[in-house]
């Protein structure tokens, strides 16, 4: 229109509440983005002075024309122009004519008339008048807004909110209805009642994460975590409904989220035809929709809110009517049986018990969640002393502690656990035996010993070994004795499972680590996740893990990553969200090898996050070893410096731990950063002088020998330098066939004997980006005093890959070195695959952002949700949201919404 310079009309007839008035302000908004400046003549900002009421009605249709056309005239002198009028049916017919008057005059000038009107109200003489007008210029008349998408549900009620909507808001939003006045009004309320907190950009309910499935179908009060202002609103809209509707919807609630029309009515004694009717009519409100041979509720919380409405002596006499026909049928669903009986059976009822503890175990394996939330609520149709109630808090123990909800398993234990019960000797030793793992993984270092060996010395339990406790247990806090009893288990392999048999082969891999037999630790881990179940019973030795640490040390990182995807889908696939960080863990360390520290440093953080949420401390340390390196690969020394005393007091003195030789690592290099060479080498010599020790510290990293040497050299202890270089050609010979620790061995002795041709050499055999240029940096010292053409030429290669892989601080010691030589180098950024040439990269602004953050951005920016860019990009939510933080900051916007109109 702005370049044929003709006028156009576009008429928007849509009931009511469907967004009208939401598709003229976007339209504005998208108008302004391509040049338009607007002219409002909506009732409220037509006419400018006095009120509407004073003026349209007496006004001469001329004199109000006069009004309009000067405003027009102005912004016209600067462009196409968008006039918008909403309500068009509310507008007097003198205002109605004046703007008629107006599009003929302005009929050749690039003027859009973007006019609403609600669908109900086209017999009225606004809207015969608004027939006319469209004859004035070509008009295209828009059909009826359709009903939201759940999406466009969510984007309006992320603009209210001024976040994002969480999954409990989210459900609550979608459940509102389908138009936009819907969808507000329920956001608005759930604002005037305090139930909206936003922490971090996500908004999220007052009262905590609501229930969910099973969860929900078994809680005493099903409805009571919804909010107020949903149940009422919900409320209203049920008696609404004819009382037959009530009646069946309330019946059929109680029979679940989705239910069959055989046995709804099966349940009022009725024929089946006779729900046609109410169902129509609950379909017709938004109740129901149809799914496949079954209605199902609209969302759940709908479901929630109208089965939280039946009465609960009713609800208990539905249940037990539900359990009554269910059992009559030749073919059962064990868990719909118990969900129904967890309501209905009578206290002390054996049979029940045993019926829901049953079928909570068939939920295990795949959802804990629910299998915790029908054993848990199965505990109130038990009482004391009774041996199925212990049985049944085995079961929920089981599934907390595989949730990750471990202080919970541990109360739950206490409270079911008495001393002075001499009887159900085998159930109560299992439930110790849960609660001795909940302690473990929740790091209680004071009692999990003590309690860990008692369980383990009692007899067997619900699906668990005692030799598998042990070895988890002393593996995490002796590691001395775990190698004792794993070379036990493997003498007599026969008689164990394996389970057993693959926690002892772990056990014996970390230990041929240690002692430097690298080919039989890679094949001691290999044979442990051959020989390990698809789940295994306790996670902490989880012989994936140890085969992922094991290779990231060798430098092996494709097969590393590999093992780590694995290792998540178990995870996934078993609803292990205890176990949630170990593999971002993992993922954390190789992203770090590969040199990608953004990726490395979100993978890290998003780990944090979920061991807190999960209560699963054990792996903090690893977490924050990375953090305090991606810090110092940055050059950010107070934050490495900060997180190295906190990596420091999470480790306690005196202590054994898995982490302890690469906290030492770390020490020194943080010193070397901040303090020189002689510091760093005051941080590492303790492990130098030990010579098992000392294999250990060379074997943190492909990398640690050539640190090591190189730090010794520049604190002049050529004695130590010489110590590291000969313990490290030590374990090459030990283990020839692996690259990573011959190439280390190799450069650690060509640093020692300044050997450029060696390490020349082995720049071309190597594949990491950090030791490629490391070892360019090496040959530039050699020739520093005697070479300085060649040394310069060695320093841009060296910090071409530093620049590369984001290690900020070896490009600045690199700089500091060319500007003593004379030459000055600024600071570039990391070069993207399609530049022709490294420009420096800006602080804010698109630019400003990495190549993942812009990936990032443009998804986000086409609407996608952070689970769904995710999927796209595959890694988590978590990390998705880690890189949006920084999108924000580094654009200095606020929201999903800003960031969708500044996208390119």
């Amino acid at each position: 229109m702005a370049e044929s310079r003709q006028a156009r009309m576009l008429v928007v007839a849509s009931p009511a509440g469907t967004g009208n008035t939401r598709l003229v302000a976007e339209g504005t908004s998208l108008a302004a983005l391509r040049g338009f400046s607007s002219l409002d003549l909506s009732p409220g900002a037509f006419p400018a002075e006095g009120s509407r009421a004073d003026h349209p009605h007496v006004v001469s249709m001329s004199a109000l024309a006069a009004q309009i056309e000067p405003r027009l005239a102005r912004r016209l002198r600067h462009g196409p122009v968008l006039v918008t009028l909403d309500d068009a049916h509310r507008t007097p017919p003198s205002v109605l004519g004046a703007v008629s008057a107006v599009m003929a005059k302005f009929k050749d000038q690039p003027v859009g008339w973007l006019l609403t009107v609600h669908a109900e109200q086209f017999g009225t003489a606004a809207s015969a008048m608004l027939q006319d007008m469209a004859r004035v210029l070509p008009c295209d008349w828009l059909e009826p807004l359709t009903p939201l998408s759940d999406d466009a549900a969510l984007a309006i009620a992320a603009d209210v909110l001024g976040a994002v909507p969480d999954q409990d808001v989210a459900a609550l939003v979608n459940s509102a209805g389908t138009t936009p006045l819907q969808v507000v009004e329920v956001v608005m309320d759930l604002v005037r009642d305090d139930q909206i907190q936003v922490v971090s950009e996500v908004a999220r309910l007052m009262g905590g994460p609501m229930e969910r499935g099973i969860a929900c179908a078994v809680s005493p009060d099903p409805a009571g975590r919804l909010p107020w202002s949903f149940r009422r609103m919900m409320g209203e809209r049920l008696h609404a409904l004819s009382p037959q509707a009530q009646d069946v919807l309330q019946v059929a609630a109680v029979l679940g989220c989705g239910f069959s029309p055989e046995d709804l009515a099966e349940m009022l004694g009725e024929p089946v035809a006779v729900l046609l009717r109410p169902l129509r009519e609950a379909l017709a409100a938004g109740f129901l929709r149809g799914g496949g041979a079954e209605f199902v509720f609209h969302r759940e919380p709908v479901w929630r809110a109208v089965l939280g409405s039946v009465p609960e002596p009713m609800r208990s006499a539905l249940h037990r009517q539900a359990v009554t026909m269910l059992l009559g049928r030749e073919h059962q669903d064990a868990v719909s049986v118990a969900t129904h009986l967890v309501h209905c059976a009578r206290p002390g009822d054996a049979e029940a018990v045993s019926a829901v503890d049953a079928a909570a175990q068939s939920l295990l394996p795949e959802s804990p969640e629910a299998a915790a939330a029908l054993a848990i609520n199965g505990l109130r149709i038990t009482g004391p002393g009774e041996p199925n109630r212990i049985a049944l808090g085995v079961t929920a123990a089981a599934a907390l502690v595989r949730m990750g909800r471990l202080s919970q398993a541990v109360e739950l234990a206490r409270d079911l656990l008495h001393p002075d019960d001499p009887a159900h000797v085998q159930p109560a030793s299992a439930l110790r035996t849960w609660q001795t793992i909940a302690q473990m993984l929740r790091g209680d270092d004071t009692t999990v010993c003590t309690v860990g060996l008692e369980a383990g010395a009692a007899a067997g339990g619900h699906d668990l070994s005692p030799e598998l406790l042990l070895l988890n247990i002393l593996s995490l806090h002796n590691l001395t004795a775990a190698i004792g009893m794993a070379d036990q288990v493997l003498a007599q392999a026969g008689r164990f499972s394996p389970d057993v048999l693959a926690a002892a082969l772990t056990v014996r891999a970390m230990a041929s680590w240690r002692e430097g037999d690298l080919d039989v630790a890679i094949e001691a881990a290999e044979a442990a996740v051959a020989e390990r179940d698809e789940l295994t019973r306790i996670w902490q030795s989880d012989p994936l893990w140890t085969k992922v640490w094991i290779l990231t040390r060798l430098g092996r990182l494709d097969e590393a990553l590999a093992a780590v995807d694995e290792a998540c889908g178990t995870a996934e696939a078993h609803g292990n969200g205890v176990m949630t960080s170990v593999p971002l863990t993992l993922r954390a360390a190789v992203l770090l090898a590969q040199g990608d520290v953004t990726a490395a440093e979100a993978a890290a953080t998003t780990g944090l996050a979920a061991s807190e949420t999960a209560e699963m401390p054990l792996f903090q340390p690893q977490l924050g070893a990375v953090l305090v390196l991606c810090a110092l690969r940055r050059g950010d020394l107070v934050t490495a410096t900060d997180g190295l005393r906190r990596l420091e007091e999470s480790i306690p003195a005196g202590h054994p731990h898995p982490c302890a030789v690469t906290l030492r690592l770390i020490a020194g290099q943080v010193a070397a950063a901040g303090d020189g060479a002689a510091a760093a080498i005051g941080e590492i010599r303790p492990y130098a002088e030990d010579p098992r020790l000392c294999a250990q510290l060379l074997m943190e990293a492909p990398t640690a020998t050539a640190w090591c040497v190189r730090t010794a050299l520049a604190a002049d202890d050529h004695a130590l330098a010489e110590l590291f270089a000969r313990t490290a050609e030590d374990l090459a010979r030990a283990n020839p066939k692996h690259e990573s620790v011959v190439i280390a061995a190799a450069h650690g002795r060509a640093l020692v004997e300044q050997d450029t041709a060696v390490l020349a050499e082995l720049r071309e055999r190597c594949t990491d980006p950090w030791t490629k240029a490391s070892l360019a940096e090496d040959i530039a010292a050699v020739h520093l005093d005697t070479d300085r053409e060649r040394a310069v030429l060695e320093l841009n290669h060296a910090l071409g890959g530093y620049d590369e892989i984001e290690a900020e601080l070896d490009s600045a010691r690199v700089r500091r070195t060319l500007r003593r030589l004379g030459v000055r180098r600024r600071r570039t950024a990391v070069r993207r695959q399609d530049d022709q040439e490294q420009e420096p990269r800006p602080r804010t602004g698109w630019d400003s952002l990495t190549g993942t953050e812009q990936k990032v951005a443009r998804l986000v920016a086409d609407g996608l949700t952070n689970r769904q860019v995710a999927k796209e990009l595959f890694i988590s939510p978590h990390t998705v949201g880690f890189h949006l933080r920084q999108i924000y900051r580094k654009l200095a916007i606020g929201s999903r919404v800003d960031l969708a109109r500044i996208a390119p």
